[in-house]
């Protein structure tokens, strides 16, 4: 998963989103996709037109990752593009759901050695979207940055949700402030008498 995302945000990638560097996402499957008979439908971003985008950077080794998956598996035609994950019912425009990964999702964790005494995992795909968060602000990546990756259409919700991971920011503006405004010693001149 790429960082930032959204669990069923994944699900969408094309071949065109991924860039050297970076993913630019464009589009996101139909809440209704898997409801009855309705088939796959890719829609714009939440809270995006047809035309806009929003750009993700991702990690060398993810981009390396994405490059394995398409060299081993390539695309499959679905709504016009080709996209990166199979439907689950190939040929009936039936793209995956969260819980089609479930259960790789479990043993993913497993494997990692994350998981509850009760063999339930301790993190969810979404965790993952905060792990991003929080550890790009912990390492002082600029807020509005992070907002803009994350795909919230306003800083507050960033702010409200993560800004609490950011207090060396209070000893930053304070050093800032200390520097920039702080007495010049005075130097004593001498008068003539």
């Amino acid at each position: 998963m790429a960082p930032g995302g959204r669990w069923a945000a994944y699900q969408r990638l094309t071949s065109d989103c991924q860039r050297e560097g970076f993913l630019r996402l464009r589009r996101q499957i139909s809440a209704k996709t898997n409801q009855g008979d309705c088939v796959t439908r890719f829609v714009p971003l939440k809270h995006r037109t047809a035309d806009e985008y929003r750009d993700v950077p991702t990690p060398t080794f993810l981009d390396q990752e994405i490059g394995n998956h398409l060299k081993r598996w390539g695309t499959v035609e679905v709504d016009g593009v080709e996209a990166l994950f199979a439907p689950r019912e190939r040929g009936k425009g039936k793209m995956p759901t969260a819980s089609t990964y479930g259960y790789h999702w479990r043993k993913a964790c497993a494997a990692a050695g994350v998981v509850t005494p009760d063999k339930k995992p301790k993190y969810t795909p979404h965790s993952l979207r905060h792990f991003f968060a929080s550890t790009a602000l912990a390492n002082g990546v600029p807020i509005h940055e992070v907002s803009r990756w994350l795909g919230h259409r306003n800083i507050k919700t960033t702010v409200d949700t993560y800004g609490h991971l950011v207090p060396e920011a209070w000893d930053r503006c304070r050093d800032v402030m200390q520097q920039a405004l702080r007495s010049s010693p005075v130097r004593a001149v001498a008068v003539a008498a």
